[in-house]
């Protein structure tokens, strides 16, 4: 294999947990990749992973970051936002925040609390493990930015055989 810029030969290198390749092209800073092969160049320093399987390995990250202990960070709710298929204008509307309010906080320049944390979450959950829970999400935010701006009228339901139906 040779260097896309400067043409010289590349040597393979695999990555070890001692010196693991750092997936930034994730969006994380923090993630690193071991048992890889990571092709360099000696010359201008370019490195070219082979990742194989990367949608499993992003559903593994997601999972990871779901289940950590800590808050999530900016960089990690983009990361879950954009896995989970969800556009920033309706995951912004699903989790009750102005677009504006959701791009500082992936950013970094502002984080959410505890509840919201919990929301992303289980939005991300429910998104990523079912394309029909998906498109219903997004109707729904769809929804929930049509009714910020008109009120909704009130729901009806009726007993009908003994069973609750929504009437039209």
């Amino acid at each position: 294999m040779y260097c896309d810029y400067c043409k010289a030969a590349m040597v393979e290198k695999r990555t070890t947990a001692a010196e693991p390749y750092a997936y930034v092209l994730s969006g994380l800073k923090d993630v690193g990749l071991v048992n890889i092969a990571v092709y360099r160049c000696p010359q201008c320093s370019y490195a070219a992973p082979i990742i194989p399987r990367v949608g499993e390995l992003h559903r593994l990250i997601a999972l990871a970051l779901v289940t950590q202990g800590s808050p999530l960070r900016g960089d990690q709710v983009r990361f879950l936002r954009k896995h989970a298929g969800l556009p920033a204008r309706q995951f912004a509307n699903l989790l009750g925040v102005t677009p504006q309010h959701l791009s500082r906080v992936e950013n970094g320049h502002r984080p959410f609390g505890a509840p919201t944390d919990r929301l992303i979450r289980a939005i991300t959950l429910t998104a990523t493990d079912c394309k029909e829970a998906r498109r219903k999400l997004l109707q729904i935010a769809g929804r929930l930015e049509k009714g910020a701006r008109r009120e909704q009228p009130r729901p009806l339901f009726r007993l009908r055989g003994g069973r609750w139906l929504k009437a039209a």
